[in-house]
């Protein structure tokens, strides 16, 4: 994808969404608030350095990036403040390969450890929340499993979000788990309980 072609194609979304916001306003009679708009970095579809892609995303007209963990900091630190872009939050980048659900322990390690890295990421940057897709269900994890394994890593890592003032965000994402509405409600209410404070939920 070239620049040119990036830049069209999110103005376009960008205004069906300045549309649909001033829209609802009306209907609504409330007062018109300007709603930033952030995209994720993993989808600037543009070769070139972090800077080359944030500028990217400057100039489309995105008032942020929620970066990528374990990227290099200090070269994101440079690019978001040479272009002035918010770091709201940051996605894992090793979720999917080391599934904190996964039936092999060493693998889910691996996953908690990249969690962490991603919170460290995040407190760097001045984020308030990391995207984890907590596992995935399949032939080799069981639901039961899965619900079980993602909460016990998950609270592993809990003292550094809290330590960090970052929240972990659970997503809900083509892996097969908290497939509704009360599945989402029923882990949300037990993120409530002690040592759970740390997690929100981000159901797409």
């Amino acid at each position: 994808m070239t620049r040119r072609k990036f830049l069209e194609q999110s103005m376009i979304l960008g205004a069906a969404a300045a549309f649909s916001a001033r829209g609802f306003g009306a209907e609504s009679g409330g007062a018109r608030r300007k709603i930033p708009k952030g995209i994720m970095y993993a989808t600037i579809g543009l070769k070139g350095s972090v800077l080359e892609k944030f500028e990217a995303a400057k100039d489309a007209g995105f008032d942020g990036v929620e970066a990528m963990s374990h990227m290099n900091q200090d070269e994101v630190l440079k690019a978001r403040d040479a272009t002035g872009l918010k770091i709201p939050s940051v996605c894992g980048s090793k979720h999917w390969d080391k599934t904190l659900s996964h039936p092999n322990a060493s693998v889910r390690d691996e996953g908690l450890k990249a969690l962490e890295q991603t919170l460290k990421d995040a407190q760097r940057y001045g984020a308030r929340s990391v995207l984890l897709v907590p596992g995935v269900v399949n032939k080799d994890v069981s639901y039961a499993d899965c619900y079980k394994r993602s909460q016990e890593q998950i609270r592993k890592a809990l003292p550094l979000a809290e330590e960090a003032r970052v929240k972990i965000a659970i997503e809900n994402v083509w892996n097969s788990f908290l497939l509704s509405p009360l599945e989402a409600g029923a882990t949300s209410m037990s993120s409530t309980a002690p040592g759970l404070a740390g997690i929100s939920m981000s159901a797409t």
